[in-house]
């Protein structure tokens, strides 16, 4: 590409839960167009992201890992967004339109946001497009058949692992609240559903659209389990 010429765009794609179907029609056309497709995968060939779009792609698409380290919790320590908003500024200077998947919604708790705020730092001149895609929420709610939030409930949407001290005051807010990592908080968000009443209000849902996807309609029998990373609690 000459230097005049202008770069590519970089389009951050969100995926969805896990099931291919879920893609919206917008993310399809723009996985057909790029050249290059970035995913937050250890390997070139192997990722959570990677798997769901995987049916769609083309063999001379170019597909690369690029791994964000994460120490997940309070204390989180998740590195690399330089690094992959460089490398997708590079692909799209180079004028091929280049895509990094994130998992779920890029703006709802997703990687993609962090690396397309990086990249708008590093890299002003490049086009970014954000995907959305659905929600573990939405996802949840759909299979469970329970609405998110109805007329004038305000819906609270909270990661378990940073606010542990707070599950108690914000069950007291009441309304409907989506429970993000919940595995980690699990015993003491029992508890606190238990003290309220509400334990009979509560579903969980582990690796929701996966094919080993489980789904706790009485969330204390989770306590006995081992669960996944990605699971999530709602409270109606």
């Amino acid at each position: 590409m000459s230097e005049s010429a202008l770069p590519a765009t970089v389009y951050v794609v969100g995926v969805g839960p896990g099931e291919t179907d879920l893609l919206t029609l917008r993310a399809v056309k723009v996985l057909e167009r790029c050249e290059v497709i970035f995913h937050p995968g250890p390997r070139d060939d192997s990722g959570f992201a990677l798997a769901v779009v995987a049916p769609l792609l083309r063999p001379n698409q170019l597909i690369r890992g690029a791994e964000l380290a994460m120490r997940r919790g309070p204390d989180d320590g998740t590195v690399g967004y330089d690094r992959v908003a460089q490398r997708l500024a590079h692909e799209a200077s180079q004028g091929r339109p280049v895509a990094f998947l994130t998992e779920g919604d890029p703006m709802l708790f997703g990687s993609g946001s962090y690396v397309a705020e990086r990249l708008r730092l590093i890299a002003p001149d490049v086009p970014v497009e954000i995907v959305p895609g659905v929600s573990a929420s939405s996802a949840a709610a759909a299979r469970l058949g329970w609405p998110l939030a109805q007329k004038d409930e305000i819906l609270t949407i909270c990661p378990g692992t940073y606010h542990s001290d707070e599950i108690g005051a914000i069950l007291d807010r009441g309304g409907p609240v989506c429970w993000f990592k919940a595995a980690a908080v699990l015993p003491r968000l029992v508890e606190e559903l238990r003290q309220r009443g509400r334990l009979d209000r509560a579903a969980l849902i582990e690796r929701i659209g996966h094919p080993d996807e489980r789904v706790f309609l009485d969330i204390s029998e989770a306590l006995l389990v081992d669960l996944s990373y990605f699971s999530l609690v709602l409270v109606r």
